[in-house]
């Protein structure tokens, strides 16, 4: 995988009266935890908020989606020794970004209509960089910025930094047998693709390594400079 192959997605400006906030990073990067914190933030500020993920639960389901999760480390392969049991980067992306697409449609679009913010763990940001850690992304590139076009633009996209050390360590201490870390030679590329991905698209970029305390004012500060958020909250602390 090569960083250079990754390009901005042109996704599309809104105008809705709510606020789209995304979050990215590898597993580990704590997401959870500091998307938890900024809605609480939000609430007590006045705001009315809608937490929400992607991919959907219609997606996790599948068992072709479960198979690239449980295997990270496999991926499509066309040659005569492919494993028929080998996930297609292509295919898989479809699903995702439909559901993606349609999520947009039946969940985010109304929540912003209505004023709300919206906070989204992973966004298409996540696809890219992930799809591009199991594959050539120059193969399915062209079908993910076709599909770019017809999802939102977030008001802020933050990616969480960390390293494959720090990710490898904070998912084992989940002490989940059917939540393990990939080997370390996947998270570091992993690790590569998605601060490429970040740089690229012009993603905040949050030193994760750094205490979740910090994290969450450094982000937060992001959000209260958002115009629409500004107009309609009072003193926002954490």
């Amino acid at each position: 995988m090569s960083d250079s192959v990754f390009e901005a997605l042109k996704l599309k400006p809104h105008d809705y009266p709510g606020v789209l906030v995304t979050l990215c990073g590898v597993d580990g990067a704590g997401k959870s935890s500091l998307m938890e914190r900024l809605e609480g933030a939000c609430t007590r500020a006045g705001l009315n908020c809608v937490t929400t993920f992607t991919p959907t639960r219609r997606i996790r389901k599948d068992e072709v989606f479960r198979q690239l999760v449980d295997s990270h480390w496999h991926t499509s392969s066309s040659g005569p020794d492919a494993s028929a049991r080998r996930v297609d980067m292509l295919g898989i992306l479809l699903s995702i970004m439909g559901d993606l697409v349609q999520h947009m449609s039946d969940t985010v679009i109304p929540a912003l209509e209505r004023g709300d913010v919206v906070f989204c763990d992973r966004y298409v940001f996540t696809s890219q960089a992930e799809i591009g850690t199991r594959s050539d992304p120059a193969e399915t590139a062209p079908v993910l910025h076709s599909i770019a076009g017809y999802l939102l633009r977030p008001d802020v996209a933050f990616g969480l930094n960390v390293s494959g050390a720090t990710s490898h360590r904070r998912v084992r201490a989940r002490n989940d047998e059917n939540d393990q870390p990939p080997p370390m030679s996947f998270l570091m590329r992993q690790v590569a693709a998605y601060r490429a991905v970040f740089e690229v698209n012009g993603v905040v970029a949050l030193d994760a390594e750094r205490s979740i305390d910090e994290t969450f004012c450094a982000a937060l500060s992001h959000i209260v400079a958002i115009e629409r958020v500004a107009r309609r909250s009072g003193s926002m602390a954490a």
